[in-house]
């Protein structure tokens, strides 16, 4: 493995260092966020705030993915990094133990969003740009690899520390875009390869780019099936979250008080030590399946491993859940990512890709309604919900991968 890495391109290793910089301390932070709206704002507000910064990261994902085909990957990522800065900053200043304003807090991570949003096509194509296809699979495993690790280690560090240290949290989440940019400035290459066609930052030249990219019936069916895989995805930041904190039955672990914020770092915690140690048995045993096969079986069992978290209160219980829901994404996110890659038009990787950065943030608008939904219905109507959304990811794949390649 250390000689495949060591033969990267210097980008992608730099890659992997940023990628782990940001997941270590955005997952110590980001699902416990939840948290704190709730806490402020209540549970339905806090869905209508967590929608507006879905929204937003939906327009600027799109938006990025188009400049980062005009002014390059490079200085889109960096345009990103500098607003994650500002909008951390901010963030931290007013979770100072000389001022808590939860509203400016918001804005702040809002505007956080909208960096990462803008800088997130950019990244995905510059890795697209930088793999060849005998060594891209081994590329996406490594980052999912180390993502997973920043995940296991940013989860512990905010169980413990968010409630009592968030000003120093914050203080070290505004550093790391600070690192981020200076490692792309003065270490990375710019990959785009200029096209013959002019092409402007503007709105209208952005809307011209995705047409062709939305004329691919097939493509745009595989999308509309990621979304709802990303509501499944997403549930630790919104709706397990909320459940958590209102709901779990505090329990005394090895001597540690375990209660709602806690409960849910240590499901992500052992959720990312399970995928770390088990992801390769689990890759070999089903690597002969059919795509299809492997995505609906990934989706169900980690859909069904978050529905079932729902309506548990208790500890072992929950831990159960966990296996539940991390077997199905181990065998559900590489076939979803080969399914991806084998849609996508090759001689339009930026444009693509731009489409299937917006996924994400859609699926986040449908995940933070569960948490207002949350409001009127019970823990058992939001699990059925969630089961819905999972049969229908599960049928628009399976008609997708029926549909003739358009190129």
């Amino acid at each position: 493995m250390m000689r495949e890495f060591m033969a990267l391109d210097r980008n992608l290793k730099l890659r992997a260092l940023t990628v782990f910089l940001t997941v270590l301390l955005g997952s110590s932070i980001g699902p416990n966020m939840t948290i704190y709206y709730v806490q402020h704002f209540g549970s339905f507000w806090t869905g209508v705030l967590l929608m507006v910064v879905s929204i937003a990261g939906l327009i600027f994902g799109l938006y990025g993915g188009h400049i980062a085909d005009v002014i390059g990957r490079k200085r889109t990522i960096e345009y990103g990094q500098i607003a994650m800065v500002i909008g951390y900053a901010i963030a931290m200043v007013n979770n100072s133990p000389w001022l808590v304003n939860p509203f400016v807090t918001f804005f702040g991570f809002l505007l956080a969003m909208i960096g990462s949003s803008l800088a997130d096509p950019a990244e995905q194509a510059m890795m697209i740009d930088s793999s060849t296809p005998q060594n891209r699979r081994f590329v996406f495993a490594l980052i999912y690899w180390i993502l997973n690790i920043g995940v296991m280690i940013g989860a512990a560090i905010g169980g413990w520390f968010f409630r009592d240290y968030l000003f120093e949290l914050l203080l070290f989440m505004t550093i790391v875009p600070i690192i981020n940019y200076c490692i792309v400035r003065f270490g990375m290459t710019e990959t785009l390869e200029r096209s013959e066609h002019e092409q402007t930052t503007s709105i209208l030249s952005a809307l011209k780019g995705y047409w062709a990219v939305l004329k691919d019936r097939r493509y745009l069916t595989f999308a509309m099936a990621s979304v709802l895989a990303s509501v499944v995805y997403l549930q630790p930041d919104y709706y397990l979250a909320a459940h958590l904190s209102q709901s779990f039955h505090e329990y005394n672990f090895l001597g540690m008080d375990i209660y709602g914020q806690r409960m849910l770092s240590l499901m992500l915690v052992f959720n990312t030590v399970i995928i770390i140690f088990v992801m390769g048995w689990v890759t070999r045993a089903t690597e002969k399946w059919r795509l299809v096969r492997a995505f609906a079986l990934g989706v169900l069992l980690q859909g069904g491993g978050f529905a079932l978290s729902f309506v548990l209160q208790d500890f072992w219980p929950l831990i159960l859940a966990t296996i539940i829901f991390t077997t199905g994404e181990m065998i559900g996110v590489p076939a979803s990512q080969t399914l991806r890659a084998d849609m996508m038009n090759p001689a339009k990787i930026g444009a693509y890709s731009g489409v299937f950065s917006v996924t994400r943030p859609i699926g986040a608008v449908i995940a933070s309604g569960f948490v207002s939904l949350s409001a009127v219905v019970n823990n058992w109507g939001i699990a059925a919900l969630l089961m819905m959304v999972v049969c229908l990811a599960i049928y628009l794949v399976a008609r997708a991968a029926k549909m003739p390649a358009p190129f």
